[in-house]
Order: structure tokens, then C-alpha cells, then sequence
């Protein structure tokens, strides 16, 4: 029976910096050894002293993923969460991370592309083609990775051109949700010059998946389209003149969806603006609260079922038919850019690398802000968005009793953004305070509008040393300095003009011309000891940093929305193993997270405001196992426990039910709107759950390879991803708490053996375990909304190579 490399297809190594993965041909019974450019130099994945989970590109080819979220299934610690739209995507690591729906906030999670980071966490959502290498990198990121990775850094690495040969490669999906993908690759050497061009595209085209009720429209399709461009110019072929190497890359992404609609989980809930979608919930509290002195109900509430005089449908989050909106739902996104990336090795073998990078982004989204037909909110958000981005560094070539690396970094944007809050007639005429109606102010509803230019400028200088004390044991101290400087230039206007002032929906007009210089020192100390030749130990402590900024969104008259750095603090032991014979790999870790002033977004039902959490932690262990337990098969498994809670947090946000409490029963109001409170409601989340960071996450998968003619070849490969129960909204509102889920995927693939081409049949989630992505309260109008997870889904690959 002819043997193949055992394709390690999920590279759960729990240990890996950005890499260059180089295979050798393995012993059909052992592991396949991953080289990798760990800390930017070449190590061995099982050296790295650092927990990272690596995907290789034979695990995108196996496993039949094509986008960023879906790792999550596959990554401990890792969620990615979706919104009403591109720009609102939420990248979080050990339950850390920042929500994108406010502009004013940057990510807590950086991620990089070729080495270039990425400003907004929506300039990632192009599908993943022609990928060399994914890495998710846990805990700050500081020193060598810099800004905005305080809770650590995805890299994603694309194959670079080959002067070797001509090749080319075709990939067809499509899916039982009407989803067609095409994905193409290109590469063209230029002669025996050492010159090579790679070319890359993909399209997707995907019916829409819902239904609108109201108005028998269709919502949440996928229209999606990039290319790239990468040219290899080699400056050393001639000995006499060595210019180095010269990688020009050139990319475009454009997205136009009807999205992001959200399923209503319930329409019955509590407003604190006491305008219901429906009676029930309202009468209910109403009755327990009995008459005020003067004989009338301490609750009164206008239902849009009142005053409108019709019914939402009864809510089923799970059925495709589940969404009534009144208002265009709209996801409009381009992103394109270009790097010139130079590497040199000189005489003394030390490598230059000069990486300079232009990275431009546009959002254009409208939603539906009640989730509702009713005509209550509805909201839009407008980014235009450039970056610029030099990194010089120089790298010693290891394997000395000192190896170091230093560079400087330089970024600056510039971004546009304007959003719209639009409160309707229907709803200012139900807003109600002391039988006063808002639509006496505002007859024909409010429009508030914010209009900001940010600006972000930063300078780092960093610097890494390795001292080799002994052959097996060593020491690295790692220092990064960073600058920032943030400027906000904006506004917050209201037509028609608002002599009251009731944050996000009007108030005074506002102008802002502010800045803020942050700056902070960004160590690593890492110490690492072989006790064999195959089991590695370590432990470190690393630092990341996040700069302060401003709220997008209209606060209270005198405030300016500004909020101060975030920062976290890492310490973490670790080990890598393998038997002798490298049939097993187990590796680990253990680690404790501290951050200081995380910056949060906190709804209290009407206002979203950005604060300083105080202080939050993040512990548990990370566990890794690959077997071979017979030839041309390969079986694996990653545990993630995390535990992620605040320790300081007196203002966090309330469920819709603690704010009646506090309206009614702890201030003692006699009648009035719980959304007027003043202080508005907060409660202590000292101690309890972060949002959206399950304890328990579990990936296992089992892959084997058969021949089955002498011409043709299968693999089958099982996955089971397990999903522990977790909070989907920072109130902690147990309306909103996700079930445990087990999600089953099973593949099958038939090819020839010379592989030039192969067919795979596919199944996703096989047990249509019904989950949320995504949920949070409705605003305004009480009820719970959210994001549903893709369910049971079946598909077919055909993949062609040249």
C-alpha cells in the first residue's frame, strides 16, 4: 500500500509563533515536525515557550474552513462574535476582548495579515484563501507585537509566490443553505529568474436565509468578493549586488449584504423607557406594585401593542421565519490595501526586515435598532478608515550564546465615522413622563447624529534578548516602549433642536476638539529549560496595553466620553512533550491574567456608554494531545478551561429587571420612567462572569486515509467540539444565557493519487444543536434579541490542482 505524509491536519500544538511551516517526509507512525518562525525567529513548534494554537494549511484543506469565526470551534479560549454588521465583529481571547459596534474603541485582540495589524476588527472578514499558516497567540502580545494586544493576537500568513514552479489550484462549494463559493490560485514563476507572481480570488454568492414577515422581503445573504496580488522580486541573484528580497502585495474586498438581522428571543419584556412591544410583562409588575398616594398605578406603561393595534408573530428565534423588521437592514463593506515587505541577510547573517503598509476600510451599515416592525428606532453607521504602518527590525541569526532582535514601529490612521439614532414618531408619542409626551417636544420624532474624525498616531522601539545560559536551559527579556496620541474631532447633534438632555436620543448640541497622549512600557520575561531532548518546561510573565480614547456616542452634557488605557499582566508556565518516537505529543499551560481599567461598553436599556471596569482576571489551563495510533491515521485533542470574572467592578450594567428594582423599590418612586433614574442603575460585578467566555471548550477530532484502488485514495475525519454554557450580554441576564452545545462535523474525501484532484462530501453541526452567536436586550422596547449559530448544514467540495 503506498504511504503519505500523515497530513497533521489540526496542528493543536498549543505553541506557536507566526510560522513558516517546513515538513520533512515522516516516519508513517510519527508526528510530523512543524518548523515555525516562533518570536520571528526559526524554531521548532515544540520550543516555543508561549501558548498558541497554529493551523497549518493542510488543516483549512482537511477540515473545509474558510473563515476567521469559524477557529473558534477548534481554538481554546477563542470566540469571535458576530453583530448587526461587519464592523461590530468582536474578537475575544481567555473571554477578553472589545466589542466593535463603537468606533471610539479599539480591539483588545490584534490581528495581523502578513505581518501588518490591522486597526478595525472588521478588516478581517476576507474568507480564508490560500493560507500558509493561521496562529492564535493567548495572553498579551506586547513586546514584539505591540498595540491593541493586550489580550493577545491572531497572525494570519498567506502563501507567498514560488520561483519553482507554475501551479494553480480551483476550489467549488456549495452548501444546503444555497451558499456557492469559487476560490482560485495562480502561481507563475518569472523564468529562472527567482522572480514569481502569485495571484489569489474567491466569490460568494449565498441565497438569503431568512425571511422578513412584515414585508415577505429576504434578509441575511452573502455577497462577497476579493483578489490578491503577491510579487516575489529576488535582489540576490546576482553575488555581486545583493538588494535582499523584495514581497509587493496588493489586495481588494468587497462585501454588499442584506444583513446582519437579529431573531427576536422574546417580544414580551420590560422597558425602561415604559414602551413595551407588549401589555403582559408590564401588567404583571404593574399589579405587584400596586397605587401611588394619589391613586394611580406606580407603573404605567404605552404599548406599541396599544398603539399600534397589532401583534408581533410569536417568537421562535430558531425558525427561519422569525424576523418582523420595519426598517432596510444594510451591510456595505470594501477593504483594500498594499505592503511592500523587504528582507536582507547580512554579511554577519543578521536579517533587515522593513515591512511599510497602507491599509484602507469602509463600512456602510443600516439596522433595525427595535428588532421590531414597529416604527420605534432605527440606526445607521458610516466608516471610512485609513491606516499607514512601518516596522524595521533586525534579527541575529540564533544559535549563539546571545540572540536578540530590535526594531521601531510607526502607525497612524485617520478615521471618518458617522453614525444616525433615529427615534420615530410612534415612540416619542409613547414616551410618556408625568403624562407629559415626548412628542410634544419633538412632533416629528428625533434624529441624533454624531460625527467624529479620530486620529491615532504611534511610535514604538522594542527589543528582545535570549541569553543561552546552558544548551538546555535560557532566559529572554523582551522590553517594548510605545507613544500614542489620540484626537478626537466631532460633534453630537439633534434635530430638531432638544432643550432636554436624554443620551443616546437628543440633547444639546455638542462640539469636541480633544486629544490624549498615552504612553507605557511593555516587558516580557520568559525562562525555559529542556529536562530531554523531547520535553520542554517554561514560564513567563508578559505584559500588553491598550491606549485610552472616546465614546463614540452622545453621554450626558459635560461629558466627554473619554476613558483611560487598558493594560493586563500575564504569568504563565507551560510544557511541550513528545515521545521519543514522536507517535505523541502533550503539551500545556497554566496562566493567570490580571488587566487593570479594562474598557468596557455598558447598555443600561437606552444609553451605551464606555467605562473603566476596574480590575478583571483570567486563569485556567490549556491542554494539547496528538496520537498516532496507527499509520495513516492521526487522532487529537485540545481542553481549554478558562475562568474569567471581574474583581472590581461597581458599575456595571444592570438587567432591565434589577433597573425596575432599583426605580421602584430602592429609590422608592411613586411613578415615573426607570430609564430617567437618576443615578442611573448599576450593580457590582465583583466576582461574577465575564460575558461571552465559556469555562469549559473541548475540540477533539480522528482523521484516517485508506487506499482504495491503485488509483484513488479516501480520508475520512470526525470532529466533536464541545461549547460549555456561558452569558451572551455583560448584565448577566440569565434571558440570555447560551446552553452548552456539542457540535458533530463529519467529512469524507476521495483522490487520485497524484492529487491533482479530490472530491469531499461534508456535514456541519449534525446534531442541529440550536445555540446564539450573539444576543443582547432589545433597546427600548424590552425583549431579548440575538444571533443565531449556524445549524445543520451539508455540503460538497471539488478542489482541482495543476
Amino acid at each position: 500500500m503506498a504511504k503519505r505524509p500523515l497530513l497533521l491536519g489540526l496542528t493543536l500544538l498549543v505553541t506557536a509563533l507566526p510560522s513558516w511551516s517546513q515538513t520533512v517526509q515522516p516516519d508513517p507512525l510519527a508526528l510530523e515536525e512543524v518548523v515555525v518562525t516562533a518570536t520571528k525567529r526559526v524554531e521548532s513548534i515544540q520550543e516555543v515557550p508561549m501558548s498558541v494554537t497554529a493551523f497549518t494549511s493542510e488543516f483549512f484543506k482537511d477540515s473545509g474552513v474558510t473563515n476567521l469565526s469559524q477557529l473558534q470551534d477548534y481554538t481554546p479560549s477563542l470566540k469571535i462574535t458576530p453583530g448587526t454588521d461587519s464592523n461590530s465583529t468582536s474578537i475575544r481571547i481567555r473571554g477578553i476582548g472589545s466589542v466593535g459596534t463603537n468606533v471610539g474603541i479599539d480591539p483588545s485582540v490584534g490581528t495581523f495579515i502578513d505581518g501588518v495589524y490591522q486597526g478595525r476588527a472588521g478588516m478581517s472578514i476576507g474568507d480564508l484563501i490560500d493560507i500558509e499558516r493561521i496562529e492564535i497567540l493567548r495572553g498579551p502580545q506586547g513586546t514584539l507585537y505591540g498595540k491593541n494586544t493586550a489580550a493577545g493576537a491572531i497572525s494570519i500568513i498567506t502563501k507567498a509566490p514560488s520561483p519553482e514552479a507554475l501551479a494553480a489550484e480551483v476550489e467549488l462549494q456549495y452548501n444546503t443553505d444555497e451558499r456557492a463559493e469559487v476560490h482560485a490560485m495562480v502561481n507563475v514563476p518569472f523564468g529562472d529568474t527567482g522572480h514569481a507572481m502569485r495571484l489569489t480570488g474567491y466569490a460568494i454568492d449565498g441565497d438569503h436565509l431568512y425571511e422578513n414577515t412584515y414585508n415577505n422581503e429576504d434578509l441575511n445573504n452573502a455577497n462577497k468578493w476579493g483578489v490578491k496580488s503577491r510579487i516575489l522580486f529576488d535582489g540576490d541573484t546576482n553575488p555581486d549586488r545583493r538588494l535582499g528580497e523584495f514581497l509587493f502585495t496588493m489586495d481588494y474586498t468587497k462585501e454588499d449584504t442584506d444583513c446582519c438581522a437579529l431573531a427576536v428571543i422574546d417580544y414580551d419584556g420590560l422597558s425602561t423607557l415604559n414602551t413595551p412591544s407588549l401589555n403582559a410583562a408590564s401588567a404583571a409588575l404593574s399589579a405587584q406594585l400596586g397605587n401611588n398616594a394619589q391613586g394611580n398605578p406606580i407603573l404605567e406603561w404605552h404599548s406599541f401593542e396599544d398603539s399600534e393595534g397589532f401583534l408581533p408573530p410569536s417568537p421562535n428565534a430558531f425558525d427561519d421565519d422569525n424576523y418582523w423588521v420595519n426598517a432596510d437592514i444594510t451591510n456595505e463593506v470594501t477593504i483594500g490595501g498594499a505592503a511592500l515587505e523587504w528582507n536582507r541577510d547580512l554579511s554577519n547573517e543578521n536579517t533587515l526586515t522593513f515591512i511599510n503598509a497602507w491599509r484602507h476600510y469602509e463600512s456602510k451599515s443600516a439596522y433595525d435598532g427595535d428588532f421590531t416592525a414597529y416604527d420605534a428606532v432605527t440606526g445607521s453607521q458610516d466608516i471610512d478608515f485609513d491606516q499607514y504602518s512601518s516596522e524595521f527590525r533586525i534579527t541575529s541569526p540564533g544559535g549563539e550564546t546571545i540572540d536578540y532582535q530590535a526594531g521601531l514601529y510607526a502607525f497612524y490612521s485617520k478615521m471618518d465615522s458617522q453614525g444616525t439614532f433615529r427615534q420615530a414618531v410612534p415612540l416619542v408619542t409613547n414616551i410618556n413622563v408625568g403624562g407629559f409626551p415626548l412628542s410634544n417636544l419633538f412632533p416629528d420624532g428625533t434624529l441624533n447624529t454624531d460625527d467624529n474624525i479620530y486620529k491615532t498616531t504611534s511610535y514604538a522601539a522594542f527589543g528582545q534578548l535570549i541569553w543561552n545560559i546552558t544548551d538546555n536551559f535560557n532566559t529572554t527579556f523582551g522590553l517594548r516602549y510605545t507613544y500614542e496620541r489620540k484626537e478626537r474631532d466631532g460633534s453630537q447633534i439633534t434635530t430638531p433642536v432638544s432643550v432636554i438632555d436624554i443620551p443616546p436620543v437628543a440633547g444639546p448640541d455638542v462640539y469636541y476638539d480633544e486629544a490624549r497622549n498615552d504612553d507605557d512600557w511593555s516587558p516580557t520575561i520568559i525562562a525555559r529549560y529542556f529536562v530531554t531532548a523531547d520535553i520542554m518546561t517554561y514560564a513567563s510573565i508578559s505584559r500588553g496595553f491598550k491606549s485610552g480614547g472616546f465614546n463614540q456616542r452622545r453621554e450626558l452634557e459635560g461629558r466627554n466620553g473619554e476613558f483611560d488605557p487598558e493594560t493586563s499582566t500575564n504569568y504563565e508556565i507551560g510544557w511541550k512533550s513528545s515521545t521519543e518516537n514522536r507517535r505523541l505529543q502533550f503539551n500545556g499551560s497554566l496562566y493567570f491574567t490580571n488587566y487593570d481599567d479594562f474598557q468596557a461598553q455598558a447598555f443600561d436599556g437606552n444609553n451605551l456608554t464606555v467605562t473603566n471596569a476596574g480590575s478583571m482576571e483570567s486563569y485556567g489551563v490549556e491542554l494539547d494531545a496528538v496520537f498516532v495510533p496507527m499509520a495513516d491515521m492521526v487522532a487529537g485533542a485540545a481542553i481549554g478551561y478558562n475562568k474569567a470574572e471581574y474583581q472590581d467592578f461597581d458599575n456595571g450594567q444592570c438587567t432591565i429587571q434589577q433597573s425596575f428594582n432599583y426605580y421602584f423599590v430602592e429609590l422608592d418612586a411613586q411613578g415615573g420612567v426607570p430609564g430617567t433614574a437618576v443615578p442611573a442603575c448599576t450593580q457590582d460585578l465583583a466576582g461574577k462572569a465575564i460575558d461571552n467566555a465559556p469555562e469549559w471548550t473541548v475540540s477533539s477530532y480522528v482523521q484516517y486515509e485508506h487506499d482504495l484502488t491503485a488509483d484513488l485514495f479516501g480520508k475520512v475525519r470526525v470532529e466533536h467540539n464541545y461549547i460549555d454554557s456561558f452569558y451572551l450580554d455583560q448584565d448577566l441576564d440569565p434571558n440570555l444565557e447560551n446552553d452548552s452545545v456539542n457540535l458533530l462535523n463529519l467529512r469524507f474525501t476521495l483522490s487520485n493519487m497524484e492529487q491533482t484532484w479530490e472530491a469531499a462530501i461534508w456535514g456541519q453541526n449534525l446534531l442541529d444543536e440550536e445555540y446564539y452567536a450573539f444576543g443582547l436586550d432589545i433597546p427600548v422596547m424590552g425583549g431579548y434579541a440575538g444571533v443565531v449559530a449556524p445549524g445543520e448544514l451539508y455540503g460538497i467540495t471539488l478542489r482541482l490542482y495543476y
